[in-house]
């Protein structure tokens, strides 16, 4: 374990911002945290005011840009037709919702986010609506070519095990059919596609606790409740 002195050393050329986002992190170890408190209150913050302004660095978060050609919000390939919303680009209306709908969900309880998520997980499958498996975010792949133009995406469905592979082997056969026709992309992205949903149709999986993805998917969820009619995004 490293001492205080250490982290001191380590983050006093980071912004403030930055350092704010640090301390909000759960698995920062104490001394690092006590370190960017003494840096913070070096900076004139109060003690007072720490929690908001952590809050308010977590959310500026989501409005950063990655500064490529990918979507900001899933990373798939966002080259053409991109949404461009406040310097940030996107590949759908979806990714730029849910990216705003992120932001909006640090308001919301860890506890609450993780109950929601454990609901989701113990629910019927919502494409087939059978329990023969848990509920969980399954992610399938797909590229298209055609000459010059190459377009892959990343998308996800929260449903059972069965439909989830189902999912994964036509978007394999889609990259099969549909993927090679561009260079050079096409015959690079293609094959990273197709061994994605393979191993995405058997990754091993909890069946007791929520994964990281299905509890993101619950932020998501909840955040679009509380500002379901929000007409800006």
């Amino acid at each position: 374990m490293y001492p205080k002195e250490y982290f001191l050393e380590r983050f006093k050329a980071e912004e403030t911002d930055e350092l704010l986002r640090r301390y909000a992190t759960a698995d920062l170890a104490d001394e690092a945290k006590e370190a960017i408190l003494s840096l913070l209150q070096a900076r004139g913050v109060e003690r007072s005011k720490l929690q908001s302004l952590v809050l308010q660095a977590r959310k500026a978060a989501y409005r950063e840009t990655k500064g490529t050609s990918e979507c900001d919000f899933c990373g798939s390939s966002a080259r053409f037709s991109a949404i461009l919303d406040e310097g940030q680009r996107f590949c759908s209306k979806t990714c730029l919702r849910n990216a705003r709908l992120l932001e909006v969900s640090e308001e919301i309880p860890k506890e609450t986010v993780f109950q929601h998520a454990c609901e989701i997980k113990e629910s019927p499958c919502p494409l087939c609506n059978k329990s023969t498996s848990k509920t969980e975010v399954r992610h399938y792949y797909r590229v298209y070519s055609v000459g010059i133009l190459t377009s892959w995406t990343k998308k996800r469905h929260i449903c059972c095990l069965s439909c989830g592979r189902k999912m994964n082997f036509w978007s394999l056969v889609f990259c099969t059919l549909f993927g090679w026709w561009g260079v050079p992309w096409g015959l690079i992205i293609t094959p990273a596609q197709i061994i994605a949903n393979i191993a995405e149709m058997f990754k091993p999986r909890s069946e007791s606790a929520p994964s990281e993805d299905l509890i993101l998917a619950a932020r998501l969820d909840l955040a679009a409740n509380l500002y379901k009619g929000h007409k800006s995004w």
